[in-house]
């Protein structure tokens, strides 16, 4: 039995999410270290068992944690997070990604064309998930005020409709129509 180190009492939060054709896998850092969140990294490569591909990965590169707005399932508080050594080897031994055509193995070329030498250059990539959580915030006020715009200009054009029908009434009762002259 292997030994995982357990970060029950962090309740981390994720810390940027790196995005690929609508897959996500977000990433927490725990003692100062990515960690990716296993199952979005296992849906970015087609892995469709995602306990048999961590159980496969080295007792350092796995744990469990407690993240900040993640609920795996009724009842368990904890996911199944791995390592940076432990996201390369799983990428390096998914099937579909040596399968041309797949998203894993677009995901996987992206990784190793992309992310990697960013990390390498820069020391980041991805999103940061604080610009993320601003964002959607800003986002949901923009659609309610323009939810409310929206009512605003529909109560504004029945009151436009009311006033030319109203406008048409009095013109209709106060300088009516002369009869039509037939020649």
């Amino acid at each position: 039995m292997t030994k995982r180190t357990l970060y029950s009492g962090q309740n981390m939060a994720p810390t940027s999410i790196i995005q690929f054709e609508g897959a996500r896998v977000r990433v927490v850092a725990l003692n100062g270290e990515p960690w990716f969140i296993a199952a979005d990294v296992c849906a970015a490569l087609e892995i469709e068992n995602a306990t048999k591909a961590v159980k496969a990965l080295d007792a350092d590169e796995k744990t469990l944690t407690s993240i900040q707005g993640i609920h795996p399932g009724p009842g368990n508080p904890m996911v199944n997070a791995i390592s940076e050594s432990g996201f390369y080897k799983m990428v390096v031994r998914s099937r579909k990604a040596s399968t041309p055509g797949t998203q894993a193995h677009r995901f996987t070329n992206w990784i190793c064309r992309d992310v990697i030498p960013s990390i390498r250059k820069t020391g980041a990539y991805g999103v940061p998930f604080a610009l993320l959580n601003d964002h959607t915030r800003r986002a949901k006020a923009y659609t309610i005020k323009a939810s409310k715009r929206g009512r605003d200009l529909q109560a504004c054009k029945e009151e436009k409709e009311a006033l030319t029908r109203e406008e048409a009434q009095l013109w209709e009762r106060y300088q009516p129509q002369l009869p039509e002259v037939k020649p």
